[in-house]
C-alpha cells in the first residue's frame, strides 16, 4: 500500500456527530502508532484536537438542514467540492460519514462514483420519514453502522449491509456527583424533591416548550414542596431561559444547572424532556420521564403525512411499547402535563415499573464500547479492501 492509502476522509456536520467523530479517530489510531492514518475532512475543534486536518469547519455546515440549504447553497457546494477534490489529491482509501444526511447522503453518491468505499456511522432517521432515501443509501454506502437496535431490521429489509454497534451514550451518560455534593454545589436542600425540565437546546424548542413547562411547574409548586432544575448547555440558553422565567413565572422555585444535565436528572424524581436524544440520556440514567414536543402547526400538519412510526419518543421506539408518556403538539398542554406529573409524584409503583422498563431499554442499547466496535468494523473493512485491491 502506498502512503496515500493511509488517508481517510471523515465528515461530521453537527455537534454530536463531531464528538463521535473525534472519539472514532482516536480509537482507530490506537493500533497505528507506527504509521497513523491521515484523517482529513469536515468537523470542529474536537476532531481537530484528535488529529483531523479540518478543511471545512463545522460552523459553515451546521446551517445545512433541509430548509436552510438553499439559502446557503454557496457554502454547501464549495464544501462538497473541496472535500471531493482533496479526497482525490490525498488518494483516500475510505470515507467515514457521520449522520448529517442532507449533506452526507449526497456526498456519498459522489464518492461512490469516484470508487471510494463509504462507511456511514449513525444512521439518519430515514426509518421515520423520507424513507425513500434508503435506496440512496443502498446505492452509495458500503457499510452502515447503526446505534439503535431497531435500525438493523430496517436496513436489512432493503438489503443494506448493516451492523449494530450499540449507542455511544452508554459510555458517556453517568452521574459524577453524589446527592450531598450536587446539592452543595447548587445550594439546594438535600432533603428536597427535584424535578428536571429539559425544553431542548434550540431557540425554537425553548420558545415553544418552556412556557408550558414553567406554568405547569408553578402549578405543581403551589401544591407541594418541589424544586425544579433546568439543565442548560450554553450562555445563550441561560440568558433566554432566565428571561422567560422572569416573564412567565418569576416566583417559581427553580435553579439553572449549567453543563451538568446528567447529575441534575440523576437526582430528580422525574424529568420532563423535549423529544430527542435527551430522552435517551434520561432513560440511560433510569429516571422516569415524560416526553414532550411542540412545533409550528404548519410543520406538524405536514409531518403527519411524512412521518411513519408508532411512537415519536426514541425510548418508546426502542422498547417497542409506550413506557413513558408522549405529550406532543395538541396533547402538550398545561392540564395534560400537570396530570402526568402528579401521577408520577403520587404513585411509587408507577415510578418503579417505569424504572424497570428503562433498565431493559438500557440493555438494548448495549454494554458500552460502541465507538471501539465501530472502529473494529472499519478496520475489518479496510483490511478487506486492501486484500481485494492489492492482495496484501
Amino acid at each position: 500500500m502506498g502512503s496515500g492509502q493511509d488517508a481517510i476522509l471523515i465528515v461530521a456536520g453537527e455537534a454530536s456527530g463531531e464528538m463521535y467523530g473525534a472519539e472514532l479517530v482516536e480509537a482507530l489510531q490506537q493500533d497505528r502508532l507506527d504509521r497513523p492514518f491521515r484523517f482529513f475532512g469536515c468537523g470542529g475543534h474536537q476532531m481537530e484536537k484528535a488529529g483531523v486536518d479540518i478543511l471545512v469547519d463545522i460552523e459553515k455546515t451546521a446551517v445545512l438542514g433541509p430548509l436552510e440549504a438553499a439559502a446557503h447553497l454557496f457554502h454547501y457546494l464549495s464544501a462538497m467540492k473541496r472535500l471531493l477534490r482533496e479526497t482525490l489529491v490525498r488518494r483516500a482509501v475510505l470515507a467515514i460519514l457521520i449522520d448529517f444526511p442532507d449533506f452526507n447522503l449526497r456526498l456519498a453518491e459522489k464518492l461512490k462514483t469516484l470508487g471510494i468505499p463509504v462507511v456511514y456511522f449513525v444512521s439518519p432517521q430515514i426509518w421515520a420519514w423520507r424513507t425513500h432515501r434508503v435506496h440512496q443509501v443502498k446505492r452509495s454506502v458500503d457499510s452502515m453502522l447503526v446505534i439503535l437496535p431497531f435500525e438493523v431490521e430496517f436496513y436489512a429489509r432493503f438489503g443494506v449491509r448493516v451492523d449494530y454497534v450499540g449507542h455511544p451514550l452508554v459510555d458517556r451518560v453517568k452521574p459524577t456527583l453524589d446527592r450531598a455534593a450536587f446539592c452543595l454545589k447548587y445550594h439546594l436542600d438535600p432533603e428536597g424533591q427535584f424535578l428536571s425540565l429539559l425544553p431542548g437546546s434550540r431557540a425554537k424548542e425553548i420558545r415553544y416548550n418552556l412556557p408550558i413547562l414553567l406554568h405547569t411547574a408553578r402549578r405543581i409548586a403551589w401544591e407541594r414542596p418541589v424544586h425544579f432544575l433546568i439543565p442548560v448547555a450554553s450562555a445563550g440558553q441561560v440568558e433566554k431561559i432566565q428571561s422567560l422565567i422572569q416573564e412567565e413565572t418569576p416566583d417559581l422555585p427553580v435553579t439553572l444547572v449549567p453543563n451538568d444535565a446528567y447529575n441534575a436528572i440523576w437526582h430528580s424524581r422525574l424529568a420532563v424532556v423535549s423529544s430527542g436524544t435527551a430522552t435517551l440520556e434520561a432513560a440511560l440514567l433510569e429516571v422516569p420521564l415524560i416526553s414532550v414536543f411542540r412545533i409550528s402547526n404548519l410543520t406538524w400538519i405536514a409531518g403527519q403525512y411524512l412521518v411513519d412510526v408508532p411512537y415519536y419518543c426514541l425510548v418508546n421506539l426502542i422498547a417497542g411499547e409506550e413506557i413513558v408518556p408522549e405529550l406532543f403538539q395538541q396533547d402538550f398542554t398545561e392540564e395534560r402535563l400537570w396530570k402526568e406529573i402528579r401521577r408520577f409524584l403520587d404513585d411509587e409503583a408507577l415510578c418503579n415499573h417505569v424504572k424497570m422498563k428503562l433498565s431493559s431499554v438500557r440493555e438494548k442499547l448495549g454494554t458500552g464500547g460502541a465507538i471501539h466496535r465501530a472502529a473494529d468494523k472499519i478496520r475489518e473493512m479496510l483490511k478487506g479492501n486492501a486484500t481485494g485491491s492489492t492482495g496484501a
